[in-house]
């Protein structure tokens, strides 16, 4: 039983800590798609940063991007598998919940299992994401390998199929930032009942900034106000 338990705990202090790395990169991310507002000259600086120079010279060329890639993906791995295992563990009636005050059982099964289809949702939008501007297998709007990573965006997000594809991402990602950024630190043993509310207000912070920063160059460049 003691063992059960330290398995279990392990596990979720697992998908703290790979969902806050997750939490860190996405800020990034939506910080640096924000410079579409700057304009093309600004956005594909950025793009080249992002996957040429990023920590040079301190490492060599692409360095840096590969450093992040296999951080990211050892990160993924570990996320979805701990996730697995707790949710099998879980529906066995083994290990310990989520830190929870009392009359909150109902919520938290609501939440568990918005988590659970959620994830499922990031995961296939994270594939169709590197296939359509990581790989340029997926275009839209232009052949992207003959355009730049401004006019990519611009003419991908200018398709109103495409912008509606990542509005529901982004709503799942939002969902799962705001249940997951206060599991991971009840999990991490920060939260108390004189916490909840701030970590809680951290949680919702994270979500609404997400949403928001993500969808707001899209959402421009449907109404053609960046083009």
């Amino acid at each position: 039983m003691k063992r059960g338990r330290q398995t279990t705990v392990a596990l979720k202090v697992a998908m703290a800590v790979t969902g806050l790395i997750f939490v860190l990169f996405v800020l990034f991310h939506m910080y640096g798609n924000l410079k579409l507002f700057m304009g093309a000259d600004a956005y594909n600086h950025y793009a080249e940063w992002l996957h040429e120079d990023l920590l040079y010279p301190i490492l060599p060329h692409k360095g840096g991007l590969w450093i992040m890639r296999v951080v990211l993906l050892l990160a993924l791995c570990i996320h979805v598998f701990a996730a697995y295992k707790t949710w099998q563990r879980g529906r066995h009636g083994r290990g310990s919940k989520y830190k929870v005050t009392k009359g909150k059982k109902r919520r938290l099964t609501y939440a568990s299992r918005t988590m659970r289809y959620g994830g499922l949702i990031l995961l296939a939008f994270i594939i169709f994401h590197l296939l359509q501007f990581t790989a340029l297998k997926i275009n839209i709007g232009a052949n992207y390998s003959m355009v730049s990573p401004y006019e990519r965006v611009v003419a991908g997000f200018s398709v109103w199929w495409c912008w509606l594809i990542y509005l529901i991402a982004m709503c799942a990602l939002c969902m799962h930032v705001r249940h997951g950024v206060f599991s991971a630190l009840a999990t991490l043993g920060l939260d108390t009942r004189q916490r909840e509310f701030a970590f809680n207000l951290i949680a919702w912070a994270c979500a609404l900034a997400l949403l928001i920063g993500f969808m707001a160059p899209p959402t421009a460049i449907l109404f053609g106000w960046i083009s």
